[in-house]
């Protein structure tokens, strides 16, 4: 057990450094009209993984050894890192203040700037409560479906997929569509969207017809992940755009702690409301959450706009 938690931490750190340090180089790898592109399809990628994963590793767990499994990720591992390390970093030239700090003020100085930027912060305080509330969604969901309606599980299971869906396809329509360029207006917007969605699938909580809230299900977590999809690409585009080069690994790392951090929160307290209240006004209070979110965003616009 012990050398299975200890690979567990080790690979989920490498992966964090790698992603961290690949996401904050991308300026000197991809010249600036096309780093929307990119963003839009590395959510295609992830997207494509989230859906493809489970299908594989449940193909190969029941038709290849454990061991076997183990060398297939070590081969994957080894492609990956000799790919990363093929790329051309000084592709674009950008400049880039040395830092002489010690580790302990670079971190402290990148802080900082994280706290001095207005535009940032906006942007990182809707992502931390909208991926609070979205945790609600998580824990309601099945409740709502398999428990309170009788859904089937398979049926369930399908209404889940459709969020990988969206987010799929999104991701791919972004790809060719040019973002605009207020971000914090965009991203209030599609908050909004998502609070009406949140609205329908608490309703369809009562639906009565088994096929037809799957059906609605179904709808609205293809609306969630083309939201999620959505939202993500500003946050990105001006963390690579607007942000220091020299403090884009850190401002990236703080973002994925902080908004991550609130996720085990949600879990817990919406998992102890729902033991009080039925997940049709669990739904509706992450609705609320949201809109307020994207409410106080679009309120902020003009505020912060004219403050940069």
């Amino acid at each position: 057990m012990l050398i299975i938690v200890a690979s567990s931490i080790v690979l989920t750190v490498c992966d964090t450094f790698q992603s961290t340090s690949y996401k904050a180089s991308t300026n000197s790898m991809v010249a600036a009209e096309h780093r929307q592109k990119l963003v839009a399809y590395e959510q295609l990628t992830d997207a494509g993984a989230v859906i493809l994963a489970p299908i594989l590793g449940g193909l190969l767990a029941g038709a290849v050894a454990i061991s076997n499994i183990a060398l297939l990720e070590l081969a994957g591992e080894s492609v990956v890192l000799l790919a990363i390390a093929l790329l051309d970093f000084r592709l674009i030239s950008v400049d880039v203040e040395a830092i002489s700090d010690s580790w302990l003020l670079s971190i402290k100085n990148g802080l900082e700037y994280f706290k001095n930027d207005r535009y940032l912060m906006e942007l990182l305080l809707f992502a931390v409560i909208a991926n609070f509330a979205l945790s609600g969604l998580e824990v309601s969901l099945p409740i709502a479906m398999m428990k309170e309606l009788g859904i089937p599980a398979n049926l369930y299971g399908l209404a889940d997929s459709f969020c990988a869906g969206g987010m799929l396809l999104v991701s791919l329509l972004l790809g060719s569509f040019k973002m605009p360029k207020n971000y914090l207006l965009t991203t209030g917007r599609i908050g909004i969207i998502l609070a009406g969605d949140f609205i329908i699938l608490a309703l369809a909580c009562l639906c009565p017809n088994k096929l037809l809230a799957t059906g609605i299900f179904s709808i609205c977590m293809l609306v969630v992940g083309a939201c999620l999809a959505a939202v993500n690409l500003p946050y990105a585009m001006y963390v690579r755009t607007k942000v220091p080069v020299n403090l884009q690994g850190r401002v990236g790392a703080t973002t994925s702690s902080v908004v991550a951090l609130l996720s085990p929160l949600g879990y817990a307290l919406f998992g102890l409301v729902l033991g009080q209240i039925k997940p049709v006004w669990c739904l509706m209070m992450c609705a609320i959450i949201i809109f307020a979110d994207g409410l106080h965003l679009l309120l902020s616009t003009s505020r912060v706009n004219s403050s940069i």
